[in-house]
Order: structure tokens, then C-alpha cells, then sequence
């Protein structure tokens, strides 16, 4: 009975040992509506949008049209790399939920925002690209860990516009996962330690 309960506590160790959350991979597009100014970006509507290479991986749930809420009021910006205030960092930036009800969120550590006009790309108008910093999460029919990402927003104020648009998207990257070495190691040790308990049974 002793010699039952030594494996089946191996196994346990073991079975704890390698499980893993699952994380997030992909890309999500979006496109919406907005408004800025020399300092400030507001969001307006926004929706999952197709294209090359976009909604891949964890995001394949979403489809096109699906809603995305991002942040109310206004963000701040300064030209130039920005840190979100440390009283309320990370800012949740936007949400999006699949028809299948998982709840994907990203949220912001840093930015970079750049307002420029008059260079190659931006001839007409003004333009404003932010790339940002941060993490998704995920929640539902599967419960992600958290998962570092990077966010792309394009907006583009041409002369006589009375509404703008912007386009972006977000790369979510998974973490790393256990190595085939790192798994080795732990499986000798493990056969150590049943090897160790079977010397004890015998004696």
C-alpha cells in the first residue's frame, strides 16, 4: 500500500510540475474612429477588421465587425516616448470579446507617439502614430495567462475632415515555456526520488 502511494505521488509531482496557463499569440486588427490634438488622443467607436495576417492565433475567435471598447476620455501624449502614471499603470486600453464569450484586454505600460506632417507618408495633413507597450489578458472558455503584447495605432486629420479614422493593431507574443533541458533535469530528479523511496521500502 506504502509502495502505491509513493508512485502515485510521483505522478502528481509530476503532472503539477508540467502543467502550464495557456497564453495568448497572434495579431488583432482594428479600425474605428478618433479625435486628437497636439497633446491628447480620443477614442471613438472601433471594430475587429480583416486583412493580411490579421486575427491569427488566440484572436482566430474573433471575426469581422466584432465591437472593441476602447478606453473613455482622453489620452495624453507628449512627442516622444510617454510612461502611463505609475497611480494607474497599466491602463486597460481596449476590450474585445468573441461571439464564443472569451474576453480579450490590453493593457498599456509605455508609448511612443509621434505627430508629424509635411514628411514621406504624411503629405497631406496630420498625422499621429503611437506604438505601445504592454500586456493581454484572457478570459472565458479558456482562462490565458498574461501575455506580453505591442500595440500599432495609425490616425491621419486631413484638411476639412470633420471626423478621423484610425487603423491599428496589436501582437500579443507568448511567454517562453519550459525548456527540453529543464524537463530532462526534472524527470531525473523525480526518478531519484521514487529510486530513494523504494530503498526505504525494501529496508
Amino acid at each position: 500500500m506504502l509502495k502505491r502511494l509513493v508512485v502515485l505521488s510521483a505522478i502528481s509531482i509530476c503532472s503539477i510540475s508540467v502543467a502550464r496557463a495557456d497564453t495568448i499569440s497572434g495579431t488583432l486588427s482594428a479600425f474605428g474612429n478618433d479625435s486628437f490634438t497636439s497633446s491628447t488622443i480620443t477614442f471613438g467607436s472601433a471594430m475587429v477588421s480583416g486583412g493580411p495576417g490579421a486575427n491569427t492565433g488566440s484572436f482566430s475567435v474573433l471575426t469581422d465587425g466584432t465591437p472593441i471598447i476602447f478606453r473613455s476620455g482622453v489620452l495624453p501624449y507628449s512627442n516622444g516616448q510617454n510612461s502611463v502614471p505609475a497611480a494607474i499603470s497599466p491602463v486597460q486600453l481596449f476590450t474585445t470579446t468573441s461571439a464564443g464569450g472569451e474576453l480579450f484586454s490590453f493593457f498599456m505600460t509605455d508609448y511612443n507617439a509621434q505627430l508629424v506632417s509635411g514628411i514621406a507618408g504624411c503629405t497631406i495633413g496630420t498625422c499621429l502614430d503611437v506604438t505601445g507597450n504592454g500586456f493581454f489578458t484572457g478570459s472565458g472558455p479558456i482562462t490565458y495567462s498574461a501575455s506580453p503584447a505591442s500595440f500599432t495605432f495609425t490616425t491621419q486629420e486631413v484638411p476639412g475632415q470633420t471626423s478621423t479614422t484610425f487603423s491599428a493593431s496589436a501582437i500579443a507574443t507568448p511567454s517562453p515555456v519550459a525548456e527540453p533541458a529543464s524537463l530532462a533535469l526534472f524527470g531525473s530528479g523525480l526518478f531519484g526520488v521514487v529510486g530513494l523511496a523504494r530503498r526505504k521500502l525494501r529496508a
